[in-house]
């Protein structure tokens, strides 16, 4: 065996093969609900996973533009709509982004917390936490498909004290 081949990983080939390994669950979830991944789908979840796992639609279009010339927003858009609806990305109203779903076989609300100062945004699947609130949005006629919450992350919190 040669040196090269016992070497670790670098960073960029760990993120390359991450960012391959959530494509294919991603064409196997579809696959799994009668749904395909296209190659377009596929491109902009893969430039989402890119970021870091959060963008804005415009941040997403610009990447593809990159890519392929000019793209038009309806494409992006329509490429996240079918994202969102199986599951594999959420939109977070607060800060007009998109972020990938960690969760994408769980069917049912999540809780997004969103940090008001650096906008990092966590996702959270705790069903006994969303019960009793589901409970009353339900109880009220309203359903839901994620709850934000707007707060301070543990990084920001120590500038946010300072602020106040």
């Amino acid at each position: 065996m040669c040196p090269a081949d016992s070497a670790p990983a670098s960073p960029a080939r760990r993120a390359k093969a991450a960012v391959e390994q959530r494509l294919a669950s991603a064409t196997e979830h579809c696959a799994a609900r009668g749904a395909q991944l296209t190659p377009q789908r596929a491109e902009v979840l893969e430039l989402l996973l890119r970021r870091g796992g959060q963008a804005k639609a415009y941040d997403l279009q610009g990447d593809m533009q990159a890519r392929h010339g000019r793209i038009a927003p309806t494409t992006v858009y329509r490429a996240l709509d079918f994202l969102q609806e199986h599951h594999l990305v959420h939109k977070v109203d607060a800060t007009n982004t998109f972020v990938v779903c960690d969760h994408a076989e769980h069917d049912h609300p999540t809780l997004l917390l969103i940090c008001t100062r650096c906008g990092r945004v966590e996702e959270v699947h705790d069903a006994d936490a969303l019960k009793p609130l589901l409970a009353m949005v339900t109880q009220r006629d309203f359903a839901t498909q994620a709850v934000e919450v707007k707060c301070i992350c543990a990084a920001c919190a120590p500038t946010a004290a300072s602020m106040d």
